[in-house]
């Protein structure tokens, strides 16, 4: 690759990264080949869950990395290497139902927010998502 990858950028290099970062269990929700917030953030992620400094572009070491990355979580797939649920959620960021339950009720026993409010939140409307990236 002749240049970091970022945001704003096109084309088929971002598509391959949203693609191996979707293999690796990254949410994309930024449209095909356009390297948008979504991205940048998986990108961040991986960085940062590995030590790196975080500046969400991708440079050949680091698409190398995750390449090897993502050998690696299929080899454990495989057996090979068996992880904890509670690492398996951080590299996922996913959730079972049971563990986001588990956490409301801790953060309601902590007095973070008492059930009426987590009732009322719930019953809020939820505004319509805006999917175009920031203006910087």
């Amino acid at each position: 690759m002749a240049r970091p990858l970022k945001i704003f950028m096109r084309g088929k290099s971002v598509r391959m990264l949203q693609e191996l970062l979707r293999s690796m269990g990254y949410k994309m929700d930024d449209r095909d080949s356009m390297f948008g917030a979504c991205t940048r953030d998986a990108v961040k992620s991986f960085q940062r869950q590995r030590n790196l400094k975080v500046t969400g572009q991708v440079d050949d070491a680091l698409l190398q990395m995750m390449q090897q990355g993502k050998v690696a979580s299929i080899e454990q797939g495989k057996g090979a290497v068996k992880k904890s649920p509670s690492l398996e959620v951080v590299a996922t960021g996913m959730v079972s139902q049971k563990q986001f339950d588990v956490l409301l009720r801790l953060m309601v026993r902590k007095g973070l927010f008492d059930e009426q409010e987590l009732k009322d939140e719930m019953e809020r409307a939820i505004p319509a998502r805006i999917t175009q990236p920031p203006l910087v």
